[in-house]
Order: structure tokens, then C-alpha cells, then sequence
């Protein structure tokens, strides 16, 4: 499946919280105004209308530190000009006119209701116009009202508490995460992927699940009613229901980073994307097509073409972290190390693998690289190693085998390298370590389980270098650093020199 990313922005705002960052966002049901509030120590709330073309807020205010971390905000789809916010602990609701914002907070405490009420997960206006709902951690439903819902703004000044909780109704056992209304429901999700519907009276009236749906972050129902289809049911689907069935999709998304539409009629959960649950930490550009590989820290793998902006084709490893990748010069192949130690040479176009997997590394795998006629490639772990392995043919297929691996470097591998020999186009191999050597391996006379050291500079004193790149090739008549390990060509701009970085600065 591909997933369009083509989106044409309809308005940017610049520099809404510079500082910190935005935490939560809301826009108003009639699509003027937009709430944001900052992700910083210190929060402020701003409320947008952002058809105007100005940089500033309408209004804003600053909450104070006691409020805890506002992490969620709804508007009030009756009245644009009140909305709500929350964290764990406390559920503050906003009223806002002109360029003045006020606000009012209560904190819903164990002695208030003398039960466990659990953490605030997410807060809504009811269709009642007076009431607001807020979920929390141990399954139960908070239930706020205005005390006033007449009084003005400055009234509320006078009176911070003026909305209260009424009361608590336990809705279920599991802990809830997404809470919203859709017409005259009350629509929950929870940490087991359960996707609950209540009426106005907190009544079960139906609920959807799915066995390979987890703790659920997001739900987003499609606007018009679905016509009559007859999708079957997929996996452990099920669907418990009154008389009268829901008849609108939805949109979901989990914690695992992945989105599902739901189609109620026929109780289908279709996968419809799935991301990256944590930190991407390799990426490598194909060198032939404008594809951007990224692998993750959950072993999801994924291909994308960076000018169509579409997915092309993933790849999930349980066993493992990703920790780099790399496509060989011709874009046939993609390597890839891993946590664990492996390395995989897959197939770049289907990442099938094209060799059976290799773990002769003895710690994680953190660079991989390919010479520049694919007849090498090396990989850099965490015991400071360098791995070599040499292009064979079985039966009739371009394949690597282990060559030799060398423990060349007492303190981390910032960088390995491939180069080429001006005078025989054999390739040459380097590496640069936090130990400030800079080492060079001699291919042309290694041998199986031997790989011999052809140079060891140490290139700096003080500075600790973290990457290495070739100096580019330059035309005929420019002056420029060349390698004095090299002989000299024809002219000194077709010898080649490495830059090294560091963390004082970098040299030749």
C-alpha cells in the first residue's frame, strides 16, 4: 500500500512558541480559531485566528507551574470562545474574549471523592453545553460543570472555581486514553485497543476491538456515512452492538505507531500505515534513484521516495535494533547492521535478503560501508572491530563472504571509508577512531582472517574527531591538501586527501 504525504499548507504559522515548542493544539469546530499551548517549563496558552494574516495571538495567558504539564486541549464546539485543557493532575477551562484570555482551574483530588480517580488522560465538552468529561488512567469519567455558566469573564476572575466536578462515573477497568464526542455519543479508547461508544446517559452501546490494536492514541470518524459494503472480517475482529448499529469509519492510531481504519459495518480493521516507534537511527540515500531509506530503533525499516513523497516498501525485525545502513554504489543492494551484531545484505527493491545473515561481529554493529566496485564492504562495532567481507559468486549470484576483521582501535569508531588507488583502481579502506588514529588497512595483501595495517596516524592531540570524508576531487590548476601516503599523479588534484571533524574542529 502507498500512502500519499502531498499536502499544500493553507496557512504557516512562524515562531508560534520559538522557545519550546507546542505541546497541544485544538482548532474550533467552526474552523476560525486555533489553541496551542507551549511544550516548555513554563506554559503559555495562545488562542490563533489564523485566517488573519498576523504573526501574534489573538489572546494568550500563562500558566503557572502548579497547573502541571498541559498536554491536551479541546475546543468547545458549541462556543469557539471557551475551551479545555489538561495533565495528569488538573483540568483547566478557558474562557477567552478580545485580547484578554482568562482562565479557571479546579484539581480533582483523592479527597474530593475519597476514591482512586487515576491520571488525566484527555478532556471534552459535552453536548450538554454546561458540562465537560475528562478521562483518567483507572477507567473512570470525571464529570464537570458550571456552577454560573452565565457569569461574565469578570466574574470568573473573582471566581476561579466556578466550573466543579460533579462527580465520577467508572466506565470500565482498562485505563482510558482517548476520549471525544461524536454527535450524541461519548466515544472512549483504552490501553487494550478497545474503542467504546456511550450514549448521553454513559450507557455501553457498543464497542469495537481487535487483537493486533494496542493501547490506542488517536480516533478520527470519517465525515460522510459509508454506503452498504460487505468487507469481511479480518483477524479476531469483534463488535458488540444494540439494535441500532454505528454506521460511521474511523481512524485510529496506537502507541506502536500504526494506524488502522475501521470499517463498522463490517467489523474490518485494515492496516493502513505503520511508523517508526522509535528513534530513527540509520538513513542512506539510493545513489542511482531518489529513494531515502530509514531504519529504526524497533527494527522497522522502511523506503521512501523522497520526490513522489510515497512509501514504497518495509520491512519489520523483531530481533533486533537497527543501528546503520548503506547501498552498495549501484543501488542493487542495501546492508544494514544491527544491535545484535548482524548484518544483513537485502535486496533494495523487495529488502529481501540476498545472503544469509552474517554475525561475526561481537558487540553492536554501528557503520557499514562498500567500496566503490562492490568487491568489499566493512562494518565498525562497538568493540571497536573492523570487519571486512569479500564479494563471491554462489551458485550464479553475486554474494559477500567473511574476509578478515582486525580489533585496530582502543576507544570508539567514529567513521570507516572506502577510497580508490589512483595508480591500480584497487580499493583502499580506512577508519578513524575517538583514540585520534586515523588507520589505513591493506587490502591487496590481506588474507583470509588476516587484515594488515598499511598506516596509523595519529592526527590529533587535543580534539576528538567523530567523522571522515574524502576531500573532493578538484579540477586541473586548483592547489589543495593531498595524501603524502599517496604517490603522486600526473597533477596533484587527481590525488586524493581525507578531512576528519572533530569536536574542536577539523584538519586535512
Amino acid at each position: 500500500m502507498r500512502t500519499s504525504l502531498r499536502r499544500i499548507p493553507v496557512r504557516t504559522i512562524f515562531g508560534s512558541h520559538p522557545e519550546d515548542g507546542v505541546s497541544a493544539i485544538a482548532i474550533s469546530q467552526d474552523a476560525k480559531y486555533l489553541a496551542t499551548i507551549s511544550a516548555g517549563a513554563v506554559q503559555r496558552v495562545c488562542v490563533w485566528k489564523w485566517t488573519l494574516p498576523t504573526e501574534k495571538p489573538a489572546c494568550s495567558t500563562e500558566l503557572r507551574p502548579d497547573f502541571g504539564y498541559q498536554d491536551y486541549v479541546s475546543f468547545n464546539p458549541q462556543n469557539p470562545n471557551e475551551f479545555v485543557s489538561n495533565s495528569k493532575t488538573q483540568v483547566i477551562f478557558y474562557l477567552w474574549v478580545s485580547r484578554d484570555g482568562e482562565s479557571c482551574a479546579s484539581l480533582l483530588s483523592l479527597q474530593t471523592f475519597k476514591t482512586v480517580v487515576g491520571h488525566f488522560s484527555q478532556s471534552v465538552f459535552h453536548s450538554n453545553p454546561t458540562e465537560a468529561l475528562t478521562g483518567t488512567s483507572a477507567g473512570k469519567l470525571v464529570v464537570w460543570d458550571s456552577t454560573d455558566p452565565h457569569c461574565c469573564p469578570r466574574e470568573l476572575r473573582d471566581k476561579p472555581h466556578s466550573v466543579k466536578a460533579t462527580k465520577v462515573v467508572s466506565l470500565q477497568k482498562e485505563s482510558i486514553t482517548v476520549l471525544t464526542v461524536l454527535e450524541s455519543f461519548i466515544v472512549t479508547g483504552d490501553v487494550k485497543g478497545q474503542i467504546k461508544f456511550y450514549n448521553g446517559r454513559l450507557q455501553l452501546l457498543f464497542c469495537y476491538s481487535h487483537s493486533r490494536v494496542g493501547s490506542i492514541r488517536s480516533i478520527s470518524f470519517c465525515k460522510p456515512p459509508p454506503g452498504p459494503a460487505g468487507a469481511s472480517s479480518a483477524g479476531s475482529a469483534s463488535c458488540t452492538a444494540c439494535s441500532q448499529p454505528f454506521t460511521r469509519n474511523f481512524i485510529l492510531s496506537n502507541a506502536d505507531a500504526t494506524v488502522f481504519h475501521v470499517a463498522t459495518d463490517g467489523r474490518n480493521f485494515e492496516k493502513v500505515m505503520e511508523e517508526a516507534k522509535k528513534a530513527v537511527n540509520a538513513i542512506a540515500c539510493h545513489p542511482r534513484q531518489a529513494r531515502l531509506a530509514l531504519g529504526s530503533h524497533c527494527g522497522l525499516l522502511k523506503v521512501w521516495d523522497y520526490e513522489q513523497r510515497e512509501y514504497l516498501v518495509s520491512r519489520i525485525f523483531p530481533e533486533a535494533s537497527i543501528q546503520c545502513l548503506s547501498y552498495d554504489p549501484e543501488g542493487y543492494f542495501l546492508a544494514a547492521g544491527f544491535t545484535d551484531g548482524s548484518v544483513y545484505i537485502l535486496d533494495a527493491i523487495s529488502l529481501q535478503s540476498s545472503c544469509k545473515e552474517f554475525k561475526f561481529s561481537r558487540g553492536p554493529v554501528t557503520h557499514v560501508s562498500f567500496s566503490h566496485d562492490s568487491e568489499y564492504f566493512a562494518t565498525a562495532d562497538e568493540t571497536h572491530t573492523v570487519t571486512v567481507y569479500k564479494r563471491v559468486l554462489q551458485n550464479g549470484s553475486r554474494c559477500w563472504e567473511h574476509f578478515a576483521e582486525l580489533c585496530s582501535h582502543y576507544k570508539p569508531i567514529r567513521s570507516i571509508l572506502f577510497g580508490v588507488q589512483l595508480e591500480s583502481n584497487e580499493p583502499r579502506l580506512l577508519s578513524l577512531g575517538e583514540d585520534r588514529h586515523l588507520i589505513e588497512y591493506d587490502l591487496s595483501i590481506s588474507s583470509k582472517d588476516h587484515l594488515e595495517v598499511l598506516h596509523r596516524d595519529r592526527i590529533e592531540q587535543i580534539a576528538v574527531p567523530l567523522c571522515l570524508a574524502w576531500y573532493p576531487q578538484l579540477r586541473q590548476g586548483t592547489a589543495f591538501p593531498w595524501d603524502p601516503h599517496l604517490p603522486m599523479g600526473p597533477h596533484p588534484s587527481q590525488a586524493p586527501s581525507v578531512l576528519t571533524g572533530g569536536l574542536a574542529d577539523f584538519a586535512c
